[in-house]
């Protein structure tokens, strides 16, 4: 089930979209083409909890959209979590290194989380911009899909959300099922979720 809400806040009125669905925890993000929020609650969440969780995390979140860090700052560049010396580069040469330090990690490792999970066959994989998400696994065509400024984190953090998409291999959804897969292989999943979210490139 949606609703569609709208909160007051510095003079402003956001829209929200609120999905309610089998899940654990609530989360938000910030649509940024849309201009609105995305909520999704466990369902029978009451309507006072949902507007205490958004009023308490939107400040942090909409001031995080307008300051968002960036893994490159003139000189260094983050690549797996370290900083590397390039010098003065534009965007398409920064997205370039990360997709080359991506295409050099993953085969490997989603190799060895596929055989401790369990996931069989294989997954196809591909690194490609993408504006709301970090990554993708398409039942249709059995292919994993990473954002490639993932790659600007620590190996631990791409390792989560690697676990993450493996994990939909199970349950494509984000069920009380899929998050026992998730946490069974990344016990510190909450944890590196919130270095992610908080743009901690070095851990």
């Amino acid at each position: 089930m949606q609703v569609l809400k709208y909160y007051r806040y510095q003079d402003r009125s956001i829209p929200a979209m609120i999905t309610f669905k089998k899940m654990r925890t609530m989360t938000m993000r910030y649509d940024a083409e849309r201009e609105m929020l995305k909520v999704s609650v466990p369902r029978f969440t009451t309507g006072s909890k949902v507007d205490a969780f958004v009023m308490e995390h939107l400040p942090r979140l909409l001031a995080r959209v307008k300051k968002k860090a960036s893994p490159y700052d003139g000189k260094y560049l983050y690549v797996l979590g370290k900083p590397v010396e390039v010098g003065e580069i534009d965007e398409e040469e920064v997205e370039k290194i990360l997709k080359k330090a991506a295409l050099e990690y993953l085969p490997t490792r989603v190799a060895e989380l596929e055989a401790l999970m369990g996931v069989n066959p294989p997954y196809k994989m591909r690194v490609r911009k993408m504006k709301r998400t970090l990554g993708s696994n398409s039942r249709k065509t059995h292919t994993l899909t990473f954002q490639v400024r993932l790659f600007a984190f620590t190996p631990e953090i791409v390792d989560s959300v690697i676990v993450h998409e493996l994990a939909h291999h199970f349950a494509f959804d984000h069920s009380d099922k899929f998050y026992a897969v998730v946490y069974r292989y990344c016990p510190d999943y909450a944890t590196l979720r919130k270095k992610l979210i908080h743009d901690r490139y070095a851990g």
